[in-house]
């Protein structure tokens, strides 16, 4: 390979290595920032959390039977993927910890473009697609769109259960999967109500239904929050993968483009050194 092909081969390169940087110092923003989100959102979701528990206590002094959590029925299964690449195995961990099982009725309602894709290449029969959020302010967009799919699914007695499969980001950078139930709730964590009584100008029934629904737009809130930055985390370990490795080939180049220039160096004495002993044999 001549000195200027490798050169330009080397300037591609670099550029490369500059995208791949860049690529990488978003991602690790987005981790950052999703991550500090959590500690608010984890908070909401506990205390609505708390509100609900009440509002069943309300309920039960006023008679009124919330329903317990069925077993059977058919059953939504929210899945978080990622709406871009460079994620390495992400979302095929997503979807194998899903479980779908459409022989059962299992309904599949996938956030994210290339979960999506990947689900319909899997043959998997996937009931509604939604655009996951790229970055952390379009995550109650995406998640009020879905909160809209599974209402209508569970008022039209569609399905009798609904549960979040999520990517969840760990300290040490590894991705674990996470899997909540969102709906019937889970009476088992019921506890007593405490004293004094909230105060509180709605009907007991129409109390507990308005908490439920904020109560499970928080669940859906924190997957879709946890889904972000474990994304992007496995996006980050790509891009720094491929930097070292851009790097490596930058080194590489550069090596072959010095033997290069060696060579030419080289080359141009020793037809200085031929041409000079030219120029005496025809003088002597």
């Amino acid at each position: 390979m001549r000195l200027a092909e490798i050169e330009r081969h080397v300037s591609s390169i670099e550029e490369l290595q500059r995208i791949v940087g860049a690529m990488r110092a978003i991602a690790s923003m987005r981790v950052q920032e999703a991550l500090r989100a959590l500690t608010s959102v984890r908070e909401y979701g506990s205390a609505m959390a708390a509100a609900v528990r009440e509002a069943l206590a309300i309920a039960a002094d006023e008679r009124i039977a919330p329903g317990e959590a069925q077993r059977g029925g058919r059953r939504a299964i929210v899945v978080f993927t990622s709406e871009h690449g460079f994620v390495g195995g992400f979302n095929e961990r997503l979807l194998e910890a899903a479980g779908v099982n459409p022989d059962v009725g299992d309904t599949l309602l996938i956030v994210g473009s290339r979960g999506g894709a990947l689900a319909s290449d899997r043959g998997l029969t996937v009931a509604s697609t939604h655009a996951m959020a790229t970055r952390l302010a379009s995550v109650p967009e995406v998640v009020e769109r879905v909160r809209e799919g599974l209402y209508s699914r569970i008022a039209s007695a569609e399905i009798k259960r609904a549960e979040v499969v999520f990517g969840s980001h760990q300290r040490s950078g590894a991705t674990v999967i996470g899997r909540r139930q969102l709906f019937p709730l889970d009476l088992s964590a019921r506890r007593e109500r405490f004293e004094p009584v909230p105060l509180h100008d709605l009907p007991a029934a129409e109390l507990l239904e308005r908490l439920t629904a904020e109560y499970i737009l928080s669940q859906l809130t924190e997957a879709a929050t946890e889904s972000l930055a474990a994304e992007n985390a496995a996006r980050f370990a790509a891009m720094e993968a491929a930097h070292d490795n851009v790097g490596k080939k930058v080194q590489a180049l550069r090596l072959d483009a010095s033997r290069a220039r060696q060579e030419e160096v080289t080359t141009e004495l020793l037809d200085l050194v031929i041409g000079q002993q030219a120029v005496d044999k025809s003088l002597s």
